[in-house]
Order: C-alpha cells, then sequence, then structure tokens
C-alpha cells in the first residue's frame, strides 16, 4: 500500500511538472510568455564602458624648495587638463593657463618622491616626480677607483653618525661614527677623520675620538664635544672619514655635510605702510641658497611671521609659495659668516591686500593721480660683520691718453661701420 501511494505522488508530481507547474491559461485567454533564461538576460545587459586609459610619465629632476611650472603641451598633455591630485612629497599643484605647477617641500636631507594624477576626459596621466637633495645628509662612501687587476671595488658598508641634529646639525651632544656589518676591526691606530670649515679651517678628529673595538665605533665624549665645538668654526662643515684595519686588508672612505651653530633668521610680512600683514597665515616661505644650496620651507604664523634655524652663510633668495602668483612677495638677503641672529622683512604689494587697507588705499591714491607706485621688496638686518669690501684698483689715464683712447676707438668704429655697409651692398647685389 505504502509503494502504491509513493508511486501515485511520483506521477502526479510528473504530470503538474508536464502541465506547466499546474496553471493552465483559462480557455481563449492569450498564451502565457515564457520566462527568459538567465543566458538570455545576460546577453540582453549592455557591456560596461571600457577602462579609463592611465600613462605613466617621468618628470625631470627637480630641486627641494622650488616653485616648478610646466608648460602642459611639452607634457605631450592637453592645455585644458581638468584636474591635477598630487601626492607624496608634494602636497600644491594647480592647472593654471595651460601650465602644470606645484611646489616642493624643503631638503630633507634625502631623496623625495611624489606622484601627480593628472585627469583629462578619461584619460589620466600619472606623472612621477623626483625631488633631489642638493645636501644629503647621509654619509657617501666614496673609492679612488678601481681594486687590484682590475676589479671593481667592493660595496662599503653604511655609516652612521649618532647624536648629530636635524640637517646634520653638530651640538654638544655626544657623537659616535658606526661601521654596520663589519664585525670586529681594529681600527684605531690608522683611521682618521678631517672637518673643514669656513676660511679652510681644519679639525682633526683623531684629537678628540676613542676607539671601541666591540664594534669598531668611534666616538668622542661630551667633554671632548665641548673642546671640538671650540675649535670649529660656524656655518657649513665637511667631515672626511677614512677608516684602515691595522692589516691594510679593510679600508673604506666616507664625505658628509654637517652645520655647526647657524643663525636663527626670523621675518615678517609687512604692508608697503609697514603695518603687520597677518591674512596670510599658512602660507609657506620658501629659501633657497645660491652656493651652498641649502634649501627649507617653514609657514607663516597668524602673526604674520615665521623662522628659519641654522641657516648658514651664504645668499639667500626668500619667497613666498603661491602658485598663482609665484615670486610676487620675495626677497634677497645675504647671511655672514658670524651671523647668529638675523631679521628679514618681505613687504606684500598692495594689489594682493583687501581693498580697505590704507596700503591698498595708498596704491589706488596714486593709480588715480598717475603717479607709479614703487617700493622695496624687502630688506634685512643681521649681527654678523659683513666681509671687508673688495679693492679693485684704479688706473690713472693722462688726457693724452684718453685723446689717443677714444681716437683708436672712433676709427675702429668707423671701419666696422664700413665694412658694414659694405657687407650690405654686396647682399643687396646678390
Amino acid at each position: 500500500m505504502k509503494a502504491t501511494l509513493l508511486t501515485m505522488a511520483v506521477s502526479a508530481s510528473a504530470l503538474l511538472a508536464a502541465c506547466g507547474g499546474g496553471t493552465q491559461a483559462p480557455p481563449g485567454s492569450p498564451p502565457v510568455a515564457e520566462k527568459p533564461s538567465d543566458t538570455a538576460l545576460a546577453a540582453e545587459v549592455p557591456l560596461s564602458t571600457p577602462p579609463a586609459s592611465v600613462k605613466h610619465i617621468q618628470l625631470e629632476e627637480v630641486k627641494p624648495a622650488e616653485v616648478v611650472i610646466l608648460s602642459l603641451q611639452d607634457l605631450d598633455l592637453p592645455a585644458d587638463a581638468d584636474s591635477v591630485t598630487p601626492s607624496g612629497a608634494i602636497s600644491n599643484a594647480l592647472l593654471m593657463d595651460g601650465t602644470l605647477r606645484f611646489s616642493t617641500p624643503g631638503d630633507t636631507g634625502e631623496d623625495q618622491e611624489a606622484t601627480l594624477e593628472i585627469k583629462s576626459g578619461a584619460a589620466t596621466t600619472i606623472s612621477h616626480v623626483l625631488i633631489r637633495s642638493q645636501r644629503l645628509t647621509a654619509a657617501q662612501a666614496y673609492d679612488d677607483g678601481p681594486g687590484e687587476e682590475g676589479l671593481p671595488v667592493p660595496v662599503r658598508p653604511r655609516l652612521t653618525v649618532d647624536g648629530l641634529g636635524p640637517n646634520n646639525t653638530i651640538t654638544d651632544a655626544p657623537l659616535t661614527f658606526r661601521l654596520q656589518g663589519v664585525g670586529a676591526l681594529d681600527l684605531k691606530d690608522d683611521s682618521k677623520g678631517l672637518i673643514i670649515g669656513a676660511n679652510n679651517v681644519r679639525v682633526r678628529l683623531k684629537d678628540f675620538w676613542s676607539f671601541n673595538p666591540v664594534d669598531s665605533s668611534f666616538s668622542i665624549s661630551g667633554p671632548a664635544m665641548q673642546r671640538l665645538l671650540s675649535a670649529l668654526p660656524n656655518g657649513a662643515l665637511t667631515i672626511g672619514l677614512n677608516f684602515v684595519s691595522k692589516d691594510g686588508e679593510f679600508t673604506a672612505s666616507y664625505d658628509m655635510l654637517a652645520i655647526r651653530r647657524g643663525a636663527k633668521v626670523s621675518g615678517r610680512l609687512q604692508s608697503l605702510n609697514g603695518d603687520p600683514v597677518t591674512t596670510f597665515a599658512g602660507r609657506k616661505i620658501l629659501l633657497k641658497g645660491y652656493d651652498a644650496q641649502m634649501r627649507a620651507e617653514t609657514v607663516v604664523d597668524a602673526n604674520g611671521t615665521f623662522i628659519f634655524d641654522n641657516v648658514i652663510s651664504d645668499t639667500y633668495f626668500l619667497t613666498w609659495n603661491d602658485l598663482r602668483n609665484p615670486y610676487i612677495v620675495g626677497g634677497s638677503m645675504a647671511i655672514y659668516q658670524d651671523t647668529t641672529q638675523a631679521s628679514v622683512t618681505l613687504v606684500v604689494p598692495p594689489n594682493m591686500l583687501a581693498a580697505g587697507t590704507s596700503s591698498a588705499g595708498l596704491a589706488a591714491q596714486r593709480a588715480g593721480a598717475g603717479t607709479p607706485l614703487s617700493y622695496v621688496s624687502g630688506y634685512a638686518t643681521q649681527d654678523g660683520t659683513p666681509p671687508p669690501p673688495r679693492d679693485i684698483g684704479t688706473t690713472e689715464i693722462t688726457p693724452s691718453a684718453r685723446s689717443a683712447t677714444r681716437a683708436a676707438e672712433g676709427a675702429s668704429a668707423t671701419s666696422n661701420a664700413e665694412s658694414g655697409s659694405e657687407a650690405e651692398l654686396r647682399f643687396q647685389r646678390r
């Protein structure tokens, strides 16, 4: 009996399936449309938009603390590109008047990298930027050429120097020079160190450091640092190190840049009338050295003032970071060798200030009267001693000698004029 009931149930299920699930349309009604299969639905879905094209380009190396302006056309990019998004070391970028503009950060003592994502319609261009440090803080190994039998010189171990401040500033903190991964080497007797400063002042480190045979390092203690500091000049320094083992089997030489108590530069923004300008808080000021290549940036505070620390002796150009109006506010200054404190003032042009300020009113008044508006863009003071004036010498010229010189110059000018006329006539005849 159970087997019969099971057979009937299976037969009923098969019958319902054959009749369309047991549901039939009434007589005379239109036929029921069949449900499309999943395959048919997938075929009817429109294709997705093709992925946007992405191109990568490498820009030329740039320097720290710089406002960079590049032509989009030269980069093979449309002049009306839509947007630019910086990342990495660069945080400020702009597309303007067919150019790509961005500013680089101050020098950290290491190379820095950044990317600029430029969008134009569906196309994206990733521009890679390398910001090359002008004053590397890491010790740089060097060699004197190929080794024995023409073999290349092996890679030198990395040298670390513990105790230096920012930008390799030498303070009264103890210093330790340590070669990484060399183990126990007897470097005590034949290794040398030399610091060279302004006016070719040379100080031997052998008179100040002590050798630690456990890790083959050299250290300068606190009391020894006091003696070393008294022997060093202020400003930029170059440290040369030559490590040689007693058996002569190991040798490694390094150079590195350092600073001994640079100057503190305090700056302020002011208007043409001498009033403090406090409306540009957060704006960055860029500092660029010409010879020693010190490059830094700092931020203007709510009082319109800014500070640079440990500025070494050099001639500098200061400007604020404005991509729309680059170099509209700026000035140059020289820091002397013995300067410890300096003050610089940057004058903000009247057209950069609010219309209601007295400086802007003065500019409008002079413009209405047809009087040209001129002003000093900046000035600086410091406690250092300027270099002595140079004597370029003078040569006394007698009246007869002056007449003879003028006569010779006149004859030369006449000859040149005649030669020019002759050349012109020859050209016309041809």
